[in-house]
């Protein structure tokens, strides 16, 4: 795997935060979106990815990076007394089971996401982790996808600095021209 610099953003205290996500969203390659199972008031998080695939969706140079729902804290849903993973979410037989799935489908529904991007973990050591191998899996999953974002994002600021070297080389050009012009005029009779 290529090497990774993660940055953890502060928790999104309100909207005033929003500007600054969305920089660093603008300079990642790919985001993990990291939210708990347990906490059903999902509107700060839902405004903030809201603004950033609306900053992206007007980027027309650019590629959003792929974005990963984390979902946390399983183990706290209910039953509360069953924890014994690991858990089948395709027959989704057991009651614990049941309850990730709906989970899973709330927070998508709220949050804008498919089943496909979004990842179930637990990942309490006392309570076991669990699930974190597929959510390695579904990040190296997402590598190529994020290389795609990261190329664009690289090619639009080399354009970017070499436009503004176009500028300055041609306002270096304009200003030899312009005193050109003024010398050949004050030295003429």
């Amino acid at each position: 795997l290529p090497a990774a610099l993660v940055i953890d953003t502060p928790g999104l205290a309100g909207t005033g935060s929003l500007d600054a996500l969305i920089e660093s969203a603008t300079r990642a390659d790919m985001l993990l979106w990291v939210s708990s199972a347990t906490r059903a008031a999902r509107d700060i998080d839902r405004q903030a990815l809201e603004a950033i695939r609306t900053h992206f969706s007007r980027e027309s140079h650019r590629r959003q990076p792929p974005i990963l729902l984390v979902l946390t804290h399983i183990d706290g849903l209910r039953p509360f007394n069953e924890w014994d993973p690991p858990y089948d979410l395709t027959a989704a037989t057991r009651p614990k089971a049941q309850s990730i799935l709906g989970a899973m489908e709330a927070a998508g529904t709220d949050l804008g996401f498919a089943a496909s991007e979004m990842v179930p973990v637990c990942i309490d050591v006392a309570a076991a982790p669990y699930n974190v191998d597929a959510l390695w899996a579904k990040i190296i999953e997402l590598v190529p996808e994020a290389q795609r974002a990261r190329l664009l994002r690289t090619l639009s600021d080399i354009k970017s600095a070499s436009s503004w070297a176009a500028v300055w080389s041609q306002a270096a050009s304009a200003g030899r021209v312009i005193r050109g012009t003024f010398l050949s005029r004050s030295t003429t009779p």
